[in-house]
């Protein structure tokens, strides 16, 4: 199993530019002192984040991200925490949320050094990434992916069936350059879209052993009329956990574990396949489960549960 650490984008000068624009249509910026309805959306430029209006209210100057807890006599909350903007949806490190745009994004990046990049739950028809070896640099990596994954074996099916596409996408191969450019770009017919990208350094965490298990839990809403029968479904979000049994050379241990518990808390992408080939054992998460067992003379096990994000 691999691990790829993150560098957060959303520090200070790692985003160099984006063809994706904040406000995008329809997102608004919040102001102080104005009066707000119940149901209202407005987003804030400093952390790139859209609030949801809980409670009417006017003439009041302390903004939502800083306003999400009752104040007495109110029971209720002022704001909550929507949803990401449509630029940043794709660095909130959260697979569900996704960038969106007509024909085409891209982003470019200044990461530092780093030699793996993940893109999840994507739609499109390709993905092009390259890499600059500095600001204006020759370019040290190119790359193109076709994310069509159809498999014709008919006239029916060339003619009716829908076409199968890629959902992720992992690169292992990008060459360390302290001072890179990195250039990501979805392209298509018509929507293309992006739940996630994360650029980072690869780690190995051990040999996946027999018996992974990869299970999805779905956030679906299920409602009942209690007078018809008639069941409701209203789609949710989904989330994926990952165990699995290590392996890892006699000593290796501590090195390892060490680094588990540095990665403890902070989201990372997970291969349990070691490549990212496998959708259901690549993810986005953090480590919940660390258990050492000292099986043999000459090697260590140990179980390690993955919670993903949704």
């Amino acid at each position: 199993m691999k691990v790829i650490r993150p560098v957060d984008i959303t520090a200070p000068g790692v985003l160099i530019s984006s063809t994706l624009v904040e406000p995008a249509a329809g997102e608004v910026a919040w102001t102080a002192s104005a009066t707000y309805t119940k149901g209202q959306k407005f987003y804030r430029a400093s952390t790139h984040r859209i609030y949801r209006c809980l409670l009417d209210h006017t003439g009041i100057s302390t903004p939502p991200e800083s306003d999400l807890e009752a104040v007495a006599p109110n029971t209720t909350a002022r704001w909550e925490d929507f949803a990401p903007t449509n630029k940043w949806a794709m660095f909130d490190q959260e697979i569900n949320t996704q960038s969106v745009a007509t024909g085409s994004m891209s982003v470019e990046l200044a990461p530092g050094i780093c030699n793996a990049l993940a893109l999840f739950d994507l739609e499109g028809g390709q993905v092009d990434v390259s890499m600059t070896s500095s600001a204006g640099g020759p370019t040290v990596f190119s790359s193109t992916i076709d994310l069509d994954t159809s498999r014709v074996t008919d006239a029916y099916e060339y003619c009716f069936e829908p076409f199968s596409t890629r959902r992720n996408v992992v690169l292992l191969n990008l060459p360390p350059y302290m001072g890179c450019r990195l250039t990501g770009a979805i392209s298509g017919s018509g929507t293309v879209k992006c739940g996630q990208l994360v650029v980072g350094t690869l780690c190995n965490v051990g040999g996946t052993l027999k018996g992974i298990t990869s299970r999805t839990r779905d956030f679906s809403t299920r409602s009942e009329n209690k007078e018809t029968g008639v069941i409701s479904l209203k789609p949710g979000k989904k989330r994926r956990t990952i165990s699995a049994r290590l392996e890892v050379l006699k000593g290796a241990e501590n090195a390892t574990v060490q680094l588990l518990d540095d990665l403890l808390g902070k989201p990372c992408v997970w291969l349990g396949d070691d490549n990212g080939l496998l959708d259901p054992l690549t993810t986005v998460g953090f480590a919940s489960d660390l258990a050492l067992e000292f099986s043999t003379a000459t090697s260590r096990t140990y179980s390690l549960t993955i919670e993903g994000l949704t």
